[in-house]
C-alpha cells in the first residue's frame, strides 16, 4: 500500500477527527463532508467500482433506518413522560433512593444500562439512560458523556451475546470455513464453546477495567461538570463505586463461566441492581452529605421528594418495564422472535450488486419504543394537546440526526465495501489493519484493542468491529505466536471501548438529551477514557501471558 493509498484509507478517520473533533463542527455538517471526501478517495485513489460505491450509499441509507428508529423512539418516550407528568414521579423515585447524583448515575447508566445493553445493544442504553439522567436534573452533556462511558464492559455480551457469538464467528469464517477450526475442536467442538472461552478472557480482564468504570464516570461527572471541577468529589464514593462495579462484573463472570455469553450482561445487571439499590437507600458505603453541585445546575435538581406525585412509581415506570420485557422476550422466545423478524423489509441485489439491506420493522427496538409510547398515552390519560406536543417536538428534534446518520452510515458502508476495486487492493479497513500488524506485531497486546476501537468508531457497532477484524486478529496471533483467545478477547474489549466514542452512538446520545450539534464536546470527553480502557486491558493481557 502506497502512502497515498494509506491516506485514502484513513480519510474517514482523519476527516471525522478534523471536522467533528478539532474544528468542533456539529455532526450534521461534519459527517456529510466526511462522507463526500471518503467517497472521492474511494473512487479516485482506491479505484472503487462506481456502481458498488453507489450501492454502498443506498445500503447505508437503508441501514440507517434502524438506529434512527431507536433514537426517535427514545426521544418520543422521553417527551411522552415529560408531557404526561410521569417524569416527575420517576425523578421523585430516584431521588428517594438517593439524592446523590453520583449514585443515580451508577444505578441508571452502569446497572440499568447494562441490562438494556444485554437485552438490545446497538446504542440503546445511552438512548434510554441519558434522558433519564436529564429527568433527574443532570446537565444534558454530562448525561450523554457518562451514559456512553458506562456502556462499555456490558457490550461484550450485548444483544444476548451477539458481538461474540455472531460478530466473531462471521469474522473468522470465509467460504464457509472457520479459520479457528482447530481451536474450536479443542474447546468443545462448537463455536459457542469457543466463544465462551474467548469471553472468559474478556470478562476476566474486565474484572479490573470494568469494575473501575463506575468510579471513572462519577469522577468525570464531578471533575468536568461539578461547580468545583473536582475529581476528588467523585472519588469520595470510591467504596460504593467499586462495590457497584463488582456487583455487575462478578455475577457476569460467573454466568459466562457456567452458561456462556448470552446472558452475563442481563443477569449481571439484575443481580447488581438487587444488591446496589438497597445499599444506596440505606446510605451504606456513602458519605453523609449527598452531592449534586453542578456548575450548570438545572432548576429541578433537588434532594429527596416528600410530596405526592401525580402517578404511582409502578405506573410511571410501566413504559420502561414493558420496554425491557419486550426487548428480552423478543430475543429469547424463539416463536415470538421468528414472528417479529418475519416483518422484515429487505432489499437484495442493490443496483445490480450482491449487496443487500433490510429493516426489521417490528424486531427493531424503535418499534417497541413507539408501542410503549402509545401505551403511555392511555396509561397516563394524556390530553390530545399533550400527545400532539410530544409527537411534534420529537419529530422536530430528529432533523439534524437524520442528516448526521444519513451521511455517516453510507460513509462506513463505502469504507467496508471498498474491496471491490480495480487496484487489486483489499478493503480499506483490512488494508489498514494489515499495515498495523506488519509494523507493530511486537506490541500487539496494546495495538489489538486499538484495532477494535477503530472498527467500532467507524462502524458504530462492536458486532461489526468484530466481524471486520476478528480474522485479522486471529491471523496475527498465528503469525507471531500469540494466544488466539487472548487476542480475540482484546479485539472485543477494544470494540467495547470504541462504543463510547463511535459517531452513531454519540449522535444518538446528543440527540436524546437535546444537544445535537455538540457531538465534538462529547467525543473529546469520552475518547481519552476509551483509549485508557484499551491500554489498561492490553497491559493486563500482557502481564497475564500469552504474548
Amino acid at each position: 500500500m502506497t502512502f497515498i493509498q494509506l491516506l485514502a484509507s484513513l480519510t474517514p478517520v482523519i476527516s471525522v477527527m478534523l471536522f467533528l473533533v478539532l474544528l468542533k463542527m456539529p455532526a450534521s455538517r461534519a459527517m456529510p463532508i466526511s462522507a463526500i471526501l471518503t467517497g472521492l478517495a474511494a473512487v479516485f485513489i482506491w479505484q472503487m467500482d462506481s456502481t458498488f460505491l453507489a450501492a454502498s450509499v443506498v445500503e447505508g441509507l437503508l441501514a440507517a433506518l434502524t438506529p434512527l428508529s431507536i433514537i426517535f423512539g427514545a426521544v418520543f418516550l422521553l417527551n411522552t413522560l415529560k408531557y404526561s407528568g410521569a417524569m416527575d414521579t420517576i425523578r421523585a423515585g430516584f431521588t428517594n433512593i438517593s439524592a446523590d447524583a453520583r449514585v443515580q448515575v451508577i444505578i441508571i447508566c452502569w446497572l440499568f444500562g447494562s441490562f438494556i445493553e444485554g437485552s438490545a445493544g446497538f446504542g440503546t442504553p445511552a438512548a434510554i439512560g441519558a434522558p433519564l439522567l436529564v429527568l433527574l436534573g443532570i446537565p444534558p452533556i454530562a448525561a450523554a458523556v457518562v451514559a456512553l462511558i458506562a456502556d462499555s464492559a456490558s457490550v461484550s455480551f450485548g444483544a444476548i451475546g451477539l458481538p461474540v457469538l455472531f460478530g466473531m464467528e462471521q469474522g473468522l469464517t470465509s467460504g464457509g470455513v472457520n479459520m479457528a477450526a482447530a481451536q474450536i475442536a479443542e474447546h468443545g467442538g462448537s463455536f459457542a464453546d469457543y466463544a465462551q472461552f474467548i469471553a472468559m478472557h474478556m470478562i476476566t480482564i474486565d474484572m479490573v477495567t470494568g469494575t473501575l468504570i463506575p468510579l471513572v464516570i462519577v469522577s468525570l461527572l464531578t471533575g468536568f461538570f461539578g461547580r468545583n471541577k473536582s475529581f476528588a468529589e467523585g472519588f469520595a464514593i470510591w467504596k460504593f463505586a467499586l462495590f457497584a462495579g463488582l456487583a455487575f462484573t462478578v455475577p457476569a463472570w460467573m454466568i459466562n463461566y457456567f452458561a456462556g455469553p448470552e446472558f452475563p450482561s442481563v443477569i449481571g445487571a439484575l443481580v447488581g441492581m438487587a444488591m446496589v439499590i438497597p445499599v444506596a437507600k440505606k446510605g451504606y458505603l456513602l458519605p453523609e452529605q449527598p452531592w449534586n453541585d453542578f456548575a450548570d445546575a438545572p432548576s429541578h435538581r433537588a434532594g429527596k421528594v416528600e410530596g405526592k406525585t401525580q402517578f404511582s412509581q409502578v405506573a410511571a415506570w410501566t413504559p420502561y418495564l414493558v420496554m425491557a420485557a419486550l426487548l428480552v422476550l423478543s430475543r429469547v422466545v424463539a416463536p415470538l422472535k421468528a414472528w417479529l423478524v418475519s416483518f422484515n423489509i429487505s432489499w437484495t441485489g442493490l443496483l445490480g450488486t450482491e449487496l443487500k439491506a433490510g429493516f426489521a420493522t417490528f424486531y427493531a427496538p424503535g418499534a417497541f419504543f413507539v408501542a410503549v409510547c402509545i401505551l403511555g398515552f392511555f396509561l397516563f390519560k394524556m390530553k390530545p394537546a399533550a400527545i400532539k406536543e410530544s409527537v411534534t417536538v420529537s419529530c422536530r428534534s430528529m432533523v439534524p440526526t437524520i442528516i448526521s446518520l444519513g451521511a455517516s452510515v453510507p460513509m462506513v458502508k463505502i469504507f467496508l465495501n471498498s474491496g471491490e476495486n480495480a487496484a487489486g487492493l483489499t478493503s480499506m479497513p483490512v488494508a489498514l489493519a494489515d499495515t498495523m500488524a506488519a509494523s507493530m506485531g511486537a506490541v500487539w497486546a496494546w495495538v489489538s484493542p486499538i484495532v477494535g476501537i477503530f472498527g467500532a468508531f467507524l462502524s458504530g457497532s462492536a458486532t461489526f468491529s468484530n466481524m471486520m477484524f476478528s480474522g485479522l486478529q486471529y491471523s496475527v496471533a498465528d503469525n507471531i505466536g500469540m494466544n488466539h483467545a487472548m487476542v480475540l478477547g482484546l479485539q472485543g474489549i477494544g470494540a467495547n471501548a470504541g462504543n463510547m466514542m463511535c459517531v452513531m452512538n454519540v449522535v444518538a446520545a446528543a440527540t436524546v438529551v437535546g444537544m445535537a450539534g455538540r457531538e465534538s464536546e462529547i467525543i473529546r470527553k469520552t475518547m481519552p477514557v476509551a483509549l485508557a480502557y484499551a491500554m489498561i486491558a492490553g497491559t493486563i493481557a500482557f502481564l497475564w501471558g500469552g504474548f
